[in-house]
């Protein structure tokens, strides 16, 4: 059995099957795992969550798109004018994809294989442990009964650093923008979080360079501008903006080979 990683797919469906192809997938032995941002600004959402929800052997955690649509779905935010999930929102599955998506994770730790997968980041001011803890404080408010108060107060950058002592809705929100959003930040915690590029704003540097060398591997995606490139074996970035042209990446975890197959075009401008 061999487990795939797959940045972000943003609902390039038929970019994912040709990638599946690729690897020689098993969808009966081989195990999917997922690094975020699995749809919206591509142009196959719900297929691509079909798709997902077929899966017997699929890990997800979720991206900063994925919580966008939740709240959307909800009636906690409105749409914005780049989002393309309206094919969801639409069919007959829209309430099965959002109870799917409810119950996902926002951070994958697999001791066996020593690996962590999030989508945007691993804050490297928390250890291992203190990580799981506090996304699981967002997972429980959104499989929970407060799940729209949550949507509604998950949107801003502030606060923009982690205090012990942050409570409810802000401690919720910073906790989310860590694992969902953030590429840049300060070696106390601090988030820079309008910066998408490689050029370093002013006093900031890329989260992983304040991270410490671990026994285990981190795997995310969010961030497109790096194009899979970390200058680090132990932390591996695999959203290589298929949506935006490049190409849909996977990782075979067992001996770390990538693939990779071109997008089909570019979907956002």
């Amino acid at each position: 059995m061999s487990t795939f990683v797959i940045g972000d797919i943003q609902g390039c469906f038929d970019e994912l099957q040709k990638l599946l192809e690729i690897c020689k997938f098993n969808h009966r032995s081989d195990c999917l795992w997922l690094a975020g941002d699995l749809i919206n600004r591509g142009p196959k959402n719900l297929e691509t969550m079909k798709f997902i929800l077929d899966q017997k052997n699929c890990v997800v955690v979720l991206g900063n798109h994925d919580l966008h649509f939740l709240a959307v779905a909800k009636d906690a935010h409105i749409s914005a004018k780049t989002d393309t999930f309206q094919d969801i929102l639409d069919s007959a599955e829209r309430e099965d994809i959002v109870e799917f998506l409810r119950y996902q994770k926002l951070l994958h730790y697999d001791a066996e294989k020593d690996c962590v997968m999030v989508h945007a980041s691993l804050p490297p001011i928390w250890q291992l442990g203190e990580a799981l803890t506090y996304a699981k404080e967002v997972e429980t408010a959104l499989s929970g009964p407060n799940l729209f108060s949550f949507l509604e107060e998950m949107y801003g950058d502030k606060p923009s650093k982690w205090e012990t002592t942050l409570e409810g809705n802000d401690r919720l929100r910073v906790i989310t923008n860590y694992f969902t959003r953030l590429r840049y930040c300060k070696i106390d915690g601090t988030m820079e979080l309008e910066h998408k590029s490689i050029v370093e704003p002013k006093g900031f540097s890329p989260w992983f360079e304040f991270s410490a060398q671990r026994d285990i591997k981190i795997l995310f995606g969010h961030w497109a501008s790096l194009n899979g490139i970390t200058k680090r074996k132990d932390i591996i970035a695999l959203d290589t903006g298929c949506v935006w042209g490049r190409s849909l990446t996977a990782m075979r975890l067992e001996d770390c080979k990538l693939f990779s197959t071109p997008a089909l075009q570019r979907y956002q401008a």
